[in-house]
């Protein structure tokens, strides 16, 4: 029974091992890829504030125009075609 015990501990001990490895794996990754795209994504929801307090807002025009003749509008960081 003691034996028995044991084996059942070192079990647990080694699952619990492995999924703080994984854990950590994940949060790595995930660290990872919000460091790669972090200043995309403070731009895009820059860009989206701005959409939600001023809708009406049309923007700066671009100095070029859109392919198919439209002009391109800026909002936040990005010109988007009209």
């Amino acid at each position: 029974m003691n034996q028995w015990l044991r084996e059942r501990m070192q079990r647990k001990g080694q699952s619990m091992v492995e999924f703080a490895l994984i854990l950590v794996l994940i949060a790595v990754v995930c660290i990872t890829v919000i460091t790669v795209t972090g200043n995309q994504l403070a731009l895009t929801f820059t860009d989206i504030q701005e959409a939600v307090t001023s809708p009406d807002d049309p923007g700066d025009t671009a100095p070029y125009t859109c392919p198919g003749g439209g002009t391109a509008v800026l909002h936040g960081h990005k010109y988007h075609c009209h």
